[in-house]
């Protein structure tokens, strides 16, 4: 026959256990409740229920805990004071708890304008033309022959063919024609 369990489950008494209890603290009160368990146990147990202890050396460093930390960045800090001067705003910093030097302080003032100076490009080349092409004379032969290259290249050889053939014939029949 089988014996019913009376006994405590070991993983259930672990999880009953305070989280803040340390592993060895665990197993000493299992001892006193007539349980036989591991450190192993008591691992496997916390790490699949997600209970983790907290860790000692956070529990002692309360400074660390209670000291207040910038709510913005030091960029942040720089670009809210454009109005005052690189030294100004070291100054400011200096009550605020921030370390800043005056380089630092022309570094982010310069990569807003060239952040700036981009964006304005990016929407320039947005844009879209609405004129027509504008007719240029052309000056040379190299140029003509350059353009005819370039039509070539754009339009794909046979088309260019085409449209060289028909301003061939148009020039042929006004030639002929007078």
């Amino acid at each position: 026959m089988i014996a019913k369990k009376t006994a405590l489950n070991k993983s259930a008494f672990i999880r009953s256990q305070p989280a803040a209890m340390s592993t060895a603290e665990v197993i000493a009160s299992g001892k006193a409740q007539g349980l036989k368990i591991s450190s192993s146990l008591v691992y496997m147990v916390r790490g699949r229920a997600g209970a983790k202890a907290p860790k000692k050396a956070a529990a002692k460093n309360v400074a660390a805990i209670v000291a207040p930390k910038p709510i913005e960045s030091k960029a942040a800090f720089v670009r809210s004071r454009s109005h005052l001067s690189p030294k100004e705003i070291v100054e400011d910093a200096k009550g605020a708890g921030l370390k800043l030097d005056v380089g630092y302080v022309y570094n982010v003032r310069g990569t807003a304008k060239a952040s700036a100076k981009t964006k304005v490009m990016r929407q320039a080349a947005r844009t879209v033309r609405t004129a027509g092409a504008v007719a240029r004379p052309i000056s040379t032969s190299s140029k003509a022959e350059d353009l005819l290259k370039a039509l070539g290249a754009e339009l794909g050889l046979g088309r260019a063919i085409e449209i060289l053939a028909g301003e061939r014939a148009r020039v042929r029949a006004v030639l002929g024609a007078s």
